[in-house]
């Protein structure tokens, strides 16, 4: 059986959106899981090439430090629609249940409003990458596009945001 982004059972009685949610989900973890796996491989093939023959792999670090930053802006949209960003449970623990929830919103308001606020600012930095036409130093590789699937995956999140803001439970 499978199971969607807050881990309900996806399957013939559930509605459409639930479905593309965890449809969603899944590819975005695939993903997460192929930029690990690659990320992994290029960190292995550094540090047997540096120890074993003294040559490590060129632009090994430009290269993890792509990779982790879109590892990381991948599973920002998993972990918002999960509600499983870090919280700390100091005040709230002992309130109403009511104050409680009403406290959940606003976190969760907050949340959406942030990660709006960083897709409007990496969607500015990747417009400026692009027209200085910025690149790593050793590979390369092109910033802009960069910045601009990290922007996308923000405002994704933050679109997931909003959902769980309208959406009754």
């Amino acid at each position: 059986m499978n199971r969607n982004a807050d881990g309900a059972a996806a399957g013939r009685g559930t509605s459409f959106p639930a479905r593309l949610l965890a449809a969603g989900s899944r590819a975005l973890q695939l993903v997460a899981a192929l930029l690990l796996l690659v990320m992994m491989v290029v960190t292995f093939v550094d540090v047997i090439g540096r120890y074993l023959f003294n040559a490590p792999l060129p632009g090994a670090f430009e290269l993890t430090e792509v990779l982790l930053a879109l590892v990381v802006f991948v599973g920002l949209p998993i972990v918002t629609a999960r509600r499983e960003h870090v919280t700390v449970d100091l005040v709230t623990g002992r309130l109403p249940d009511a104050a409680r929830a009403a406290f959940a919103r606003l976190a969760t308001l907050a949340t959406g409003a942030v990660l709006a606020l960083l897709a409007w600012r990496l969607a500015l930095s990747a417009r400026d990458f692009s027209a200085y036409g910025d690149a790593t130093v050793y590979l390369g590789i092109p910033l802009g596009p960069v910045a601009g699937v990290m922007a996308a995956l923000a405002a994704l999140s933050a679109l997931v945001a909003a959902v769980l803001l309208v959406r009754r439970r």
